[in-house]
Formats: structure tokens, sequence, C-alpha cells
């Protein structure tokens, strides 16, 4: 194991799409599952796994635990003999996307339009345009925090809206995928619709943590429900939602305390008046 990549206090802003945040005890950027397994056996409480930052809020305080981070040889995608898809946990959604297209398999269309690493989004069961991650997963691969290996079939993983049964205490490193074969020039088309439609519909290349609520339901959208409330309207620091798309929040100041103010102050105004808990997509961590 490289102890070069073992850092204290590291500085968790720069793993952060909105760009804030404190400092973690201890950061790991581990390339290998040899390391991984070595590295859990002496370290495995208070751990948070970080993907490219684009749904988590730090605090300000930072974060008293260790933080890991996927490297080298979890950022690989191959075709396998039994023609499967493999992709490492810390491959980006939009990369896995390309990966596909360049192979002629569809189903991972949707992929090009959502931020984030495809462990996250595995677990949060991520999706977009009617598809979603439970479409096209076949198996999982990973560690627990104890170090203990296991492999998950997707028999034995409860997939529902943005969440899944996978525990909390696992680090998913590998995942395997159907490779179904599609028209080429069909996938490239789909992806660009998409693409299309994501970029006049939502913020683009700003401080955002991507969408800031679920859904309540099929039928009640968070970003009805805020304006609808009133809270769109809401800012405190530089913290406001978008004008493009109001279940995103813009970040322009330097203090999670105001996204995270705003955060709340929705969720109340939204259960005020639709008596309606919103749930929250982005991950909050760490200390005030």
């Amino acid at each position: 194991m490289d102890k070069k990549n073992i850092i204290e206090n590291y500085d968790l802003s720069k793993n952060s799409w909105f760009g804030l945040g404190g400092k973690a005890k201890k950061f790991f950027l581990v390339d290998n599952d040899k390391d991984l397994e070595n590295f859990l056996k002496v370290n495995n409480e208070d751990i948070f796994l970080v993907g490219s930052g684009s749904s988590i809020l730090v605090r300000d305080g930072g974060y008293k635990g260790i933080v890991i981070k996927l490297g080298k040889d979890f950022r690989k995608i191959e075709i396998n003999d039994d023609n499967e898809i493999v992709s490492g946990a810390g491959v980006l959604k939009s990369q896995l996307s390309d990966f596909a297209l360049k192979q002629s398999v569809n189903g991972f269309e949707f992929l090009s339009c959502i931020p984030g690493t495809i462990g996250g989004g595995l677990t949060m069961n991520a999706g977009c345009f009617g598809s979603d991650f439970s479409k096209i997963v076949k198996k999982v691969y990973g560690f627990y925090f104890s170090g203990k290996k296991r492999e998950i079939s997707y028999s034995d993983i409860d997939f529902n809206y943005r969440c899944t049964s996978i525990p909390n205490d696992f680090i998913v490193t590998k995942v395997f995928f159907k490779a179904e074969k599609g028209n080429t020039e069909e996938i490239k088309k789909k992806i660009d619709e998409f693409k299309s439609v994501k970029n006049v519909s939502q913020p683009q290349k700003i401080k955002t943590g991507g969408s800031t609520f679920k859904n309540p339901s099929p039928d009640v959208k968070a970003w009805e429900l805020i304006q609808k409330s009133g809270s769109n309207k809401l800012h405190f620091g530089g913290a406001k939602f978008s004008e493009l798309h109001c279940n995103f929040i813009e970040n322009s100041g330097k203090s999670s305390c105001d996204v995270e103010k705003l955060i709340e102050c929705t969720i109340s105004e939204v259960k005020k008046k639709f008596n309606i808990v919103l749930e929250t997509e982005i991950k909050i961590i760490g200390e005030k």
C-alpha cells in the first residue's frame, strides 16, 4: 500500500461539486482491491466513500472519520467472456454510456445524463428518462467495512426509487452489467436526445449538487412542491435555487451552512403547505 495515498486533514471541498466543506481526518485514494482489503482490516470505523462529489454536501466542520475514494484499478471498463460489461465503481456514468455506445450495447443511454460514479449510482439506483440501474445490473462485487469480500447477485438486491438494499457498510468496487446488442445509430440518437433535453432543462457548469430532493411519488415532483410553496425564491448567503430548474441549488458562497439552511427551510415550507416531507437526494455529511 502506497502511504502517499493516505492524507491527513484533507480538504474535502476539492471533492465536492458545491466546492464546500471542511477537512477529513484521513483521506485514502485506493488504487486496487488488495490495498482496500488491507486498509479496511485495520481502519473500519466512520468510513464515507466519495465518488465524483456530485451529490454530497460536506459541512464546514469537515468529517472526523475516514474518507475513501476509488482510484486507478476501479476506473476500468471491459466486456468479459460471458458477454457482460464489467465496470469499476469509480468509472463515471457518462464514461460507461460512451463505452456501451462504442460497443453497440443499448440500455445505457440514460447514464449519459447523470453525473457521478457507477458505485454511487448503483447504491442509490440512479435513473432518468424512464430507466435506472435496476434494468441493467447483473451482479455486484465489493467489500464490507470489515474487509470481507462479497459478491451480490441481482436477485439479492431490492431496487426501489433512489435506493437499494445494498448495506451501508458495503463498498461497491465492481459492477457487472447486461450487454445486449443494439443499433449504434439508434443508441447515439437516443443519447443526443437525452442530452438535448437535459441541456435546456437543467443548469450546467455551476457549483451545484445535482437534484436536491427525491420526488415524493411518480406523480408528485419535488420541483413543483418547491415552486408552489414559494421556496424557489429563498436564498441564504450564496445558496439559492436555480431559475432553470428549482430542484437544483446553485452555490456562489463559501459556507455549506447556507446550503443546508436552504434545504431545511424548504423542507419546512413544503411540509407546512402540503403536509409532505421532502427527502434529500443529496447526502449531507460531517460536523456543523
